[in-house]
């Protein structure tokens, strides 16, 4: 259903928009930790060790593929919002062809490279060759997860959230069926739980395709639509170069804190691979939202809606705050129960470190109601350099302070690192509002 929040109640149009969105989040997670699961059941914490070692390179790869589409959304939504349905359109065809082409040269770059990329993040040697196998097969699969994601993002542009959704639980379902056939009959551990998932990124794409084609009318190409408008290809570049940018930097943080990590051993491997996991689906929520509040502020910036604007991002933080307080008590009561999703109960240090980070980590949700809320928000006004740079702020922060306390506190040194981070990237990001708000007191209502 196309979606106008330029109009009517906000707090119904967020909560409303972002429901498939938080729940399509939710099942995008599942999607990726049936992998960890199920070889982790079958192949043992090996196994689980070396697609944790994998996913933080395969993430950097997919993230820039993810701030292509995330930037392009801002555009498309905002023509939306402003009514231009003819350069909405361009502006998907833009997007498709050349994003395309730069996902086929990641592709290449990433499967020529997994085994050095894999030994860059100093993997242990008993799991780098299983790791290297799973990276250089996943790989594969980038042409399929920028199809899919660029399908989505133009959908979300017009306010439909629930076909995105729709098509991800079915292949959420191929991915696990396929994983259980490929992984527990055929036993081709980690090559089978990569080819499960190329092979449901590939159905999404198609499957997103074809309901453009038939359902969506301002959305549908044709062969010669598929051309690049070179003013709308600057745009795209200025928006998307950000936002990929900011999200290989947050990344890459990621995987030099998981480079740490390794040199503790196995246990801790494992332990940090499914806390991580956990961590990812409680925070997975509040980036749907965030990602609802983007489309929202994205259409009535077009619409020249400053008050609507101001209105919905107090709105967000009271609906976060609500949901943060929520997951924190959860993980509080039962983060021993989430790690034990992931390892057998005779893993009992692994148990141990995985619950003790956890737990940290719980205790710095709440800053996280701010940095979610405003980096949604500055996304939607186009400021897509002030979440940039609050991520180039937070992400050292992280790394310099786990690599500080990691051998007096292990992996839950991580944690205490992303807490100072998180605090600082919500003061900047809390004074840079100030300024917006400053800025554009002076512009009048669409």
């Amino acid at each position: 259903m196309i979606r106008s929040m330029t109009e009517g109640n906000i707090t119904k149009h967020l909560l409303l928009y972002s429901v498939p969105l938080l729940m399509g989040n939710l099942l995008q997670q599942l999607y990726h930790t049936a992998d960890s699961v199920i070889v982790g059941r079958f192949n043992g914490k090996e196994a689980l060790a070396a697609v944790g070692a994998a996913g933080p390179i395969m993430n950097i790869l997919i993230f820039f593929i993810v701030g292509i589409s995330l930037g392009t959304s801002v555009l498309m939504a905002s023509f939306f919002g402003g009514g231009k349905l003819k350069t909405l359109k361009e502006e998907l065809a833009t997007a498709l062809v050349s994003g395309g082409i730069f996902t086929g040269i990641l592709m290449v770059l990433s499967f020529a490279g997994s085994g050095l990329f894999i030994r860059l993040t100093q993997t242990p040697e008993d799991i780098e060759q299983m790791a290297t196998l799973y990276l250089a097969i996943v790989s594969l699969g980038l042409p399929f997860t920028y199809l899919y994601n660029i399908f989505s993002s133009a959908l979300r542009s017009i306010g439909e959230s629930r076909v995105p959704f729709y098509v991800l639980v079915a292949a959420t379902v191929t991915n696990i069926v396929l994983d259980i056939l490929l992984i527990g009959s055929f036993h081709m551990g980690v090559a089978g739980a990569a080819l499960a998932t190329i092979s449901s990124q590939a159905m999404s794409a198609f499957a997103s395709f074809v309901y453009i084609q038939a359902r969506v009318p301002m959305l549908r190409l044709t062969f010669g639509d598929l051309k690049i408008n070179a003013g709308l290809l600057k745009d795209t570049i200025d928006y998307s170069l950000v936002a990929g940018v900011q999200q290989t930097v947050l990344y890459l943080g990621r995987i030099l804190v998981q480079s740490g990590v390794n040199t503790l051993g196995i246990d801790a491997v494992a332990a940090f691979n499914a806390a991580s996991i956990t961590d990812n689906y409680i925070l997975a929520p509040g980036d749907s939202l965030a990602a609802a509040l983007t489309t929202y502020i994205a259409q009535n910036n077009g619409a020249k809606k400053r008050a609507r604007i101001i209105a919905g991002v107090k709105r967000m933080l009271v609906i976060m705050f609500c949901y943060i307080a929520f997951a924190t008590i959860v993980i509080f009561t039962h983060a021993g129960v989430f790690i034990g999703l992931f390892l057998e109960k005779a893993e009992t240090n692994a148990l141990e470190l995985g619950v003790k980070y956890l737990t940290l980590m719980a205790c710095f949700y709440i800053l996280t109601t701010i940095c979610q809320t405003f980096q949604g928000f500055f996304r939607g006004v186009g400021e897509l350099k002030i979440t940039l740079i609050a991520t180039f702020i937070q992400i050292p922060i992280r790394v310099a302070g786990t690599y500080a306390l990691l051998g007096v506190l292990g992996i839950q040194a991580v944690s205490v690192g992303v807490g100072i981070g998180w605090a600082v990237m919500s003061v900047y990001e809390l004074w840079s509002y100030r300024g917006w708000k400053r800025r554009t007191a002076g512009q009048c209502e669409g």
